[in-house]
């Protein structure tokens, strides 16, 4: 044994060295011929031979070349090497078990011991054998069925997958319809140290869910659950409210579907961002989140939807005094509610959208500058303001505000997008689809009868109808004009400009448009004329700076006037000049 060490000798004459006593009824634990420790020895020696009458090579002779006074004990030849088993499991650990075969297997922990390996894995017969490193970096890119099954191809290849569910600390996870809980669950349990996960499911949803999610994640930081069109969530307000009371860890909350909540109470000290859609009815909604610095309720658009929407924006300013970022969207918001809002006083607000408030005005866009003038998104989308709620923005947030979306406010004209994109230096987004529109040209049915309808329109209505929109900017990245079809002319200088939607403007004309927007990456003109898309390829597909001339001039031989000299008798241009007037490939979408 190679723990063991040879006993030791004392100074005896050779004689009682290499003639073992005899009539000793105890063995001993040297060999009787060699002294060599019996343990894992075999002599060399006949066992009826002396060794002194027959020398054998062997090295332990070298005793007998020593002094006859005195015998120096040899240290004993190396023992053969031993294949070294792998460890046994501890009875009642779970730590080493395998969960990298799909549910239902019987061969759990067969592969779980393999961490002595050699850095080579493969399928055991020498041939094909790749280093695990690379091995590594190719199951991590594979999908969690795909992983499922390279588990059970060898002893390798399931200890690195292992190893790359243990170490997982995303998931992205995709339920079918007729999966039961038990498939996520196992899939849950090879991750102990899951910190993100996002679900979706095609599947109902219900408490037994969030269970086996509390269960198998106790380090889970953000959670997301996204709903298809055929799944129904389930979950009530008090076991959404239990499970966020318990998972203390959890920082971030994303939930869809939550039309059967009902009444909930939310209280958690590490929750952060929370965004729950599709609320309907809810009675009691309160927040008792001191550290929630992010929140977005989107309501259902049905109009028997009974939710005080005043009384929780007033508990939910009153209870989370650090929010940033308030979104909410919901056809009751009205002018009561944004005077709740900026009675909460919350200094840190950054990002306010209120969508689909029609009972929004002017008045409630004074209260909103009044009490948050460090304001860097606005989106009052859907609202009632009009030119002059625009221009109390422009007053307010001319040195902060850098993204407004007003889509869908009928009372909003050309002059006022015109009047903000002025006003605004730092704007770099705005969405003004449906503001320049009239729905009489939306409807298909007059859309047959527009000429006789254009004669009977007086003045004053087809000035509000064919409006022309002139926007020089040098910050503005983004820009939609969808569903504007009152728009008539449309002229562009925007430097920055990458993103231009232009979809459904049907009455664009296309001898009034003019972009000059080098840096145009992307045109969304779907539900357009032809002859506007093909002005558009032309605009956008042919570089802008070839629009200059960049001919020579040359003066004539009297020196009375400059003439334009042919590129052929000119200097050619270098090829720094042709990459620095060379311009980006736009693509124009009209699917």
């Amino acid at each position: 044994m190679q723990g063991r060490h040879p006993h030791p000798h004392t100074t005896t004459p050779i004689s009682e060295v290499i003639l073992p006593k005899r009539g000793k009824k105890r063995g001993s634990y040297s060999c009787g011929r060699c002294g060599v420790p019996k343990k894992g020895h075999v002599c060399n020696f006949p066992k009826n031979l002396n060794p002194i009458d027959n020398p054998s090579p062997n090295p332990d002779s070298s005793l007998l070349a020593s002094p006859p006074s005195v015998v120096r004990p040899q240290p004993p030849p190396p023992l053969p090497q031993r294949h070294v088993l792998p460890q046994l499991r501890r009875a009642l650990s779970f730590d080493d078990v395998d969960v990298n075969d799909s549910p239902g297997s019987d061969d759990e922990g067969e592969f779980s011991d393999l961490d002595n390996e050699s850095d080579l894995v493969g399928s055991g017969s020498g041939i094909g054998t790749l280093p695990s490193s690379c091995l590594w970096e190719v199951f991590k890119r594979l999908p969690p069925p795909a992983l499922l099954s390279s588990a059970r191809v060898c002893k390798g290849w399931s200890e690195t997958s292992r190893r790359i569910w243990k170490s997982a600390v995303e998931l992205r996870l995709r339920v079918p319809v007729n999966a039961q809980i038990g498939l996520v669950g196992s899939v849950l349990k090879k991750c102990p140290g899951l910190v993100k996960l996002s679900l979706r499911l095609e599947s109902d949803i219900d408490a037994t869910m969030l269970a086996c999610i509390a269960f198998s994640c106790p380090r889970l930081d953000s959670m997301e659950i996204l709903m298809c069109n055929t799944s129904v969530n389930r979950i009530t307000g008090d076991e959404l409210g239990r499970f966020v009371a318990e998972k203390r860890c959890l920082t971030n909350l994303k939930m869809e579907g939550c039309s059967n909540l009902g009444g909930f109470t939310l209280c958690s000290t590490s929750l952060s961002t929370l965004s729950l859609s599709d609320l309907y009815c809810h009675a009691k909604m309160v927040f008792n989140c001191p550290n929630l610095k992010d929140v977005s309720l989107d309501f259902s658009h049905q109009e028997n939807d009974t939710t005080d929407l005043t009384f929780m924006v007033d508990g939910l300013g009153r209870s989370c005094p650090r929010l940033q970022n308030i979104h909410i969207a919901s056809i009751r918001l009205t002018h009561a509610v944004v005077l709740a809002l900026t009675a909460a006083n919350l200094r840190g607000l950054r990002m306010l959208s209120l969508v689909l408030g029609s009972e929004i005005t002017d008045a409630s866009v004074a209260a909103i500058a009044s009490s948050y003038s460090s304001l860097e998104l606005l989106d009052l989308s859907g609202s009632s303001i009009s030119d002059s709620g625009i221009g109390m923005i422009c007053n307010i947030f001319p040195g902060t505000l850098s993204k407004l979306l007003l889509a869908l406010c009928p009372n909003i004209t050309s002059s006022g997008i015109q009047f903000a994109a002025a006003q605004l230096p730092n704007l770099e987004l705005m969405d003004c689809g449906m503001t320049i529109s009239d729905p009489d040209l939306d409807n298909p049915t007059t859309q047959e009868n527009n000429d006789l309808q254009l004669q009977r329109t007086p003045n004053s209505k087809q000035h509000l109808i064919y409006q022309k929109l002139i926007i020089k900017h040098t910050c503005l990245k983004k820009l939609s004009l969808w569903g504007c079809s009152g728009l008539d002319a449309l002229y562009l200088n925007c430097p920055e400009l990458n993103d231009l939607n232009l979809n459904s403007c049907t009455n664009l004309n296309p001898e009034r448009l003019l972009l000059q927007c080098p840096n145009l990456e992307c045109v969304h003109a779907l539900g357009c004329q032809d002859a506007l898309v093909g002005t558009l390829k032309n605009q956008v597909c042919t570089d802008f700076m070839a629009v200059e001339d960049h001919s020579h001039c040359k003066r004539l031989p009297d020196g009375s006037k400059r003439i334009k000299v042919p590129d052929l008798f000119g200097p050619q241009p270098t090829d720094k000049k042709t990459k620095r007037i060379s311009k980006r490939c736009c693509t124009v979408l009209v699917n």
